[in-house]
């Protein structure tokens, strides 16, 4: 590098951290948990507005609900550790009744009883609770997004959108998905070797995209039902998961009201993403009305969200050692869904062992 720009003053509020994390969702946090723990000043920088990457909750006219990940599975050490010890709150409540499976046929079906034995965690508004309470009391820049990073043979110079320095750090942990991660090591100025090494790991991810609606009735057009959710077993229906939001608990949607969450499958998201709202939720309705054998009016409320990122394919996780024995001399570390799969348990259980590699490449 010629020379360096200054400094922003961000840095000066942020201190000489030890540690940039790029990526302020359950890894993210996870993994700045543990660096603290054990003594590093750590901050992190998030694009978003928002932590908790795909663990987030919307609040429109008067529902509450979580459009990417659905809840946490418990029977997992590192999240149980987290949710129930550290970061506990009688916010935290267990989803009671079971999930169902249904197939391309419209035939639904009673769960795995083993599986539906294994609690599944939530938060009476919002699984981005989680998220909030794990980033109380941390350094987290929402709304920054770190564009290009720079190695110095000692350290790491971060940029922001605006091509300033926001912190030089002797350590980095990227926590982005793959593809965003890939981005990111394009436009940074390290060793070729380095650099291609990464682009050609972190290319060998591919992930699915996701539409998630939320449609919303009148109780009385809807039944109650035995069970929660609905998971399509043989992944050849054009919804893979459907869940009624108000059996989180009694907050989640207005008195008489009745709130579904519609996941379309992989494909069928692709084939529809250009989709205006409306017409998405249209459509899902009619499939919804096939599926439940009943004919639904037009919902009276809906609210899509687009995921283009939501889960990487499992048959192209990537091998952490692969990439860090390339990456880690320079004191440089990746994390997130890439490694391990999209799953929020995962997510946390991922942000714990990456921080721990980081550790003990540090001792």
């Amino acid at each position: 590098m010629q020379g360096r720009p200054e400094i922003m003053r961000e840095q000066e509020r942020t201190g000489q951290a030890e540690v940039a994390v790029i990526g302020a969702g359950l890894s993210g946090l996870a993994a700045a948990h543990v660096l603290r723990d054990h003594g590093l000043s750590v901050v992190l920088y998030e694009r978003e507005e928002q932590v908790g990457g795909r663990a987030t909750t919307r609040m429109r006219s008067g529902f509450c609900f979580d459009p990417g990940a659905q809840y946490i599975h418990g029977q997992a050490p590192v999240s149980d550790a987290l949710l129930l010890e550290r970061f506990a709150t009688p916010e935290l409540v267990a989803i009671a009744k079971p999930v169902w499976t249904f197939d391309s046929q419209n035939r639904i079906h009673e769960g795995d009883p083993r599986l539906n034995s294994i609690p599944r965690w939530t938060y009476q508004h919002g699984l981005l609770t989680l998220a909030q309470l794990m980033a109380h009391g941390l350094p987290v820049y929402t709304g920054c997004e770190i564009t290009r990073l720079a190695y110095t043979g000692q350290s790491w110079l971060l940029f922001s959108d605006a091509a300033k320095i926001v912190a030089e750090v002797p350590y980095v942990l990227v926590t982005a998905p793959a593809p965003q991660a890939a981005a990111l090591i394009t436009t940074s100025e390290l060793p070729h070797s380095l650099q291609q090494t990464l682009l050609t790991e972190l290319g060998r991810a591919r992930y699915r995209p996701l539409l998630s609606l939320a449609l919303a009735w009148p109780r009385r057009t809807l039944p109650p039902t035995p069970y929660y959710a609905l998971v399509n077993s043989d992944k050849a229906h054009p919804i893979s998961w459907l869940a009624r939001e108000e059996e989180k608990g009694p907050t989640r949607v207005p008195p008489e009201w009745t709130l579904l969450i519609v996941q379309l499958a992989p494909d069928y998201s692709r084939a529809h993403w250009s989709w205006d709202d409306q017409a998405l939720a249209e459509r899902a309705t009619a499939l919804l009305s096939d599926l439940l054998g009943q004919q639904l009016p037009k919902p009276d409320f809906y609210d899509v969200q687009r995921w283009p990122l939501a889960l990487p394919e499992p048959e192209t996780l990537l091998d952490a050692e692969a990439v860090h024995g390339t990456s880690a001399p320079y004191r440089l570390f990746f994390s997130g869904d890439a490694f391990i799969g999209g799953r929020a348990h995962l997510a946390l259980a991922q942000g714990q062992e990456s921080a721990l590699r980081l550790l003990a490449h540090r001792r």
